[in-house]
């Protein structure tokens, strides 16, 4: 019996491997290429409603979401603290002062950006919300179980 779900497993593994990237179309790639030229490290995701590229530019990880007829719909970018917006670091560092920037998700869909911001300091995590005009609202706080 382990010999089976081994020759499974294995299969699996190579069926996987060997399966075709999946490709946008012409009209996303050109959109994509137009969007983001410095772009690097791509990587393709089909979806049933997009395809989706992931890739760093400018040493930030983005995802960026598109239709087939090549519409950007969603994009999301991963950073830290120095790629912040200064309006909402500097309004951040007065109401949590003392407190860490772990990390940064910025989310831009429908012509709105949000940004999820984590925080730590010597005892918790903190999840904030911040919209593009920096009003912030503490989310989550949890006790960290990384320091004792």
């Amino acid at each position: 019996m382990k010999k089976l779900l081994l020759a499974v497993a294995m299969m699996a593994g190579v069926i996987a491997f060997a399966a075709p990237k999946p490709e946008p179309t012409e009209k996303v790639l050109k959109a994509f290429k137009e969007t983001f030229a410095l772009a690097k490290d791509i990587t393709w995701h089909n979806y049933t409603d997009f395809v989706q590229a992931n890739f760093n530019q400018n040493q930030i990880q983005v995802r960026a979401q598109f239709s087939d007829d090549g519409t950007l719909i969603k994009t999301i970018r991963y950073y830290g603290e120095s790629e912040l917006q200064p309006n909402i670091l500097a309004k951040l560092k007065k109401k949590h002062s003392g407190k860490e920037i772990y990390g940064v998700t910025e989310t831009m869909a429908d012509n709105e950006v949000q940004f999820v911001i984590n925080l730590r300091d010597e005892e918790n995590w903190y999840t904030v919300k911040s919209d593009i005009y920096g009003n912030l609202e503490t989310v989550t706080k949890f006790k960290r179980a990384d320091n004792k």
